[in-house]
């Protein structure tokens, strides 16, 4: 290989190993961010729970009180 060859290789792999780099970089970041999404969705997901139950409970309340009371209507 000539000289001139042989210096576009290399400027061709120290900018293969920039880009390889960067994107080092950025996998980093999304691996970063996706544990924070998976925190939110773990942290939404166990607050959902008690608020589906409360509800439920509720909702017996209100048919029974509606039975008691004959606003139900017959099913």
């Amino acid at each position: 290989m000539t000289e001139k060859t042989e210096n576009l290789v290399l400027e061709l792999l120290r900018a293969m190993r920039s880009d390889i780099a960067n994107i080092k970089q950025d996998i980093r970041e999304m691996k970063g961010q996706l544990i924070s999404i998976r925190h939110y969705l773990v942290v939404t997901d166990s607050d959902a729970g008690p608020n589906e139950e409360g509800i439920a409970h509720l909702q017996v309340r209100v048919e029974r009180s509606e039975r008691r009371l004959e606003l139900a209507s017959e099913p």
